[in-house]
């Protein structure tokens, strides 16, 4: 007998005493004011409803002794009250929740397990697929191939991944059900392994900006008024197209420097040439020629600072194709010297005055900023324009310090503007990667050049970049719920590939994997799995629960306790 019977007798052997205690004192209540026919008719009557809650606590008692008495004071297991009471009490293994009869993990005999084929060094698991594919469980024999140990190896090199221990044995416990029906009451969901396309990439925040060596900041060269503007914002442009109009006093007097210099020099090439035959004559003396003949040279020298002046300004001409026109024709063909004759053809000569300057695009692009208006003085410090090709924008990346090692020139970005992800990834490469971090983020500047000649794409604005360290276009990936991990290994629970035969045990084996990419609701796996595979991914937890109640006391074989 269980020694629970013992304190539950005497409980109801108290309660006995109790219940009569209690009736034996009703017999003594007073009873001088009541006659003696009814007072004993009275009394009576009370101690009979006294006495019913107590003999129905007696009879309570009495029947809870009985039943102990009988069952020898055990209750009944859990497995029993949850599915399991196809069994007998005496034929159930409490650490497996399966009929002790059927249990293969206590009887090995009932199904032996799989061959130990030790740990893997290369992939960091036990029972490894890879190298002894012979341990997955297909229906059908699977031969990896050279991609298979390829992608593999690509992956574990790329990045530290997540280890599991070489002492632990969890791999050679298995997970049993009574029954297909206990599977499905326990409520686990099953999901097959996939070979699908992941990318693994480092994720950074940044910023959109004009390509830098495709943007042009305009300012005058000279200072003055604003005569007026050619271009608006948004305005489209080719090379060399007038913007703007400036009236600019320096202008004017280098051109009347040039013409200056012209006259002169023609008047000293004259004297020179009138004065070369008396000197030889000896007619005049020859320090009078060389004296003619250095004043032509300092007029040479001033023509050839005027023309500098003017091609400095962007006003190309040649002095030589001056010499032989008249003054007049001369002031005429520099008045406009620079500006185009689409500009010129509606300028009224007589009254248009020889001081503007054109301020031209230095390259095709839009005009994206206009800060001029007509009539608005200006300086060579002030940004009138800025023009830009926006074919091409840089992405400004700030990638964490510590992730920053994995990248270099030319790896493809993969760029979402705005971070919605609906749409579509645009891609470009890095072109540039800073050589210091940033002074308060830590963090590490990186451009991407991207394309933009469908001009979706807007500067200033933000987004998400995905620098890629790795494409895998079958990649082995499973639903994130069902990787589990005990602070030892990283493990899902596969099904045995007899399950779904009628008279087959039902069980999953414990395997070990090293996962990688997480993305959304999927995991990859490297390497522990092989595509077709049916792993136990909803409510695996429950696997878990046993895994860990199957091991409880014995450990995993871990180093360090685990």
């Amino acid at each position: 007998m269980s020694l629970l019977a013992v304190p539950c007798k005497s409980l109801f052997q108290k309660a006995i005493r109790m219940s009569s205690s209690t009736m034996s004192r009703s017999d003594n209540a007073p009873s001088s004011l009541i006659p003696p026919g009814a007072q004993d008719q009275s009394a009576a009557r009370r101690r009979i409803v006294r006495a019913i809650p107590k003999l129905a606590i007696v009879g309570l008692l009495a029947g809870l002794a009985y039943w102990g008495h009988s069952t020898d004071w055990t209750l009944p297991k859990f497995s029993m009250l949850t599915g399991g009471a196809a069994a007998s009490s005496e034929d159930w293994c409490i650490a497996h929740n399966v009929p002790e009869s059927g249990c293969i993990e206590c009887n090995l005999t009932l199904l032996p397990r799989d061959k130990d084929f030790g740990w893997c060094k290369d992939h960091g698991i036990a029972q490894c697929p890879l190298d002894h594919p012979e341990v997955a469980q297909l229906t059908k024999a699977f031969n990896p191939t050279p991609a298979d140990f390829d992608r593999a190896n690509r992956a574990l090199a790329l990045l530290p991944r997540a280890e599991n221990n070489s002492r632990c044995k969890l791999h050679q416990t298995r997970i049993q059900f009574a029954s297909a029906d206990a599977f499905d009451k326990a409520g686990i969901d099953i999901a097959v392994a996939l070979q699908r396309p992941v990318i693994e990439a480092v994720t950074a925040n940044g910023e959109l900006i004009y390509d830098q060596t495709n943007t042009a900041y305009l300012a005058s060269r000279v200072a003055g008024t604003t005569w007026r503007v050619e271009k608006q914002a948004g305005d489209k442009v080719r090379k060399g197209e007038v913007l703007a109009l400036i009236d600019a006093a320096d202008v004017g007097r280098t051109k009347t420097d040039f013409l200056q210099a012209i006259a002169q020099l023609r008047l000293r090439q004259t004297n020179v040439d009138a004065m070369r035959p008396l000197v030889q004559q000896g007619g005049i003396a020859g320090k009078q020629f060389l004296e003619a003949e250095t004043a032509l040279e300092e007029t040479q020298i001033r023509l050839l600072s005027a023309q500098q002046a003017l091609v400095n300004l962007g006003l190309q001409l040649r002095a030589e194709d001056y010499f032989n026109m008249s003054p007049d024709k001369i002031a005429a063909k520099i008045q406009f010297l620079g500006l185009p004759a689409e500009v010129t053809r509606n300028l009224d000569k007589e009254t248009t005055t020889s001081n503007l300057f054109p301020l031209r695009s230095p390259l095709d692009g839009i005009v994206v900023e206009r800060k001029v208006v007509a009539g608005e003085v200006v300086d060579t410090s002030t940004t009138l324009f800025a023009v830009s090709d926006i074919s091409r924008l840089w992405l400004m990346l700030d990638v964490r310090q510590e992730e920053a090692k994995y990248l270099s020139l030319g790896q493809p970005v993969l760029f979402r503007h705005g971070g919605d992800p609906d749409e579509a990834e645009i891609k470009g490469c890095i072109s540039w990667i800073s050589t210091s971090a940033d002074a308060q983020t830590r963090t590490v500047k990186v451009r991407v050049e991207l394309p933009n000649d469908k001009t979706q794409l807007r500067a200033n604005t933000f987004g998400t970049g995905r620098i890629v360290l790795r494409e895998e276009p079958k990649a082995i990936v499973i639903p994130s719920e069902a990787v589990h991990s005990d602070g030892c290994c990283q493990v899902v629970f596969v099904r045995d590939k007899d399950y779904l035969k009628p008279e087959a045990t039902k069980f999953f084996h414990i395997r070990k994997v090293r996962t990688g990419v997480k993305e959304n609701n999927t995991t990859e796996i490297i390497a522990g799995l092989l595509p077709g595979e049916v792993i136990a991914s909803k409510n695996s937890v429950v696997l878990e629960a046993q895994l860990l109640k199957s091991n409880l006391g014995a450990g995993c074989g871990c180093a360090d306790g685990h």
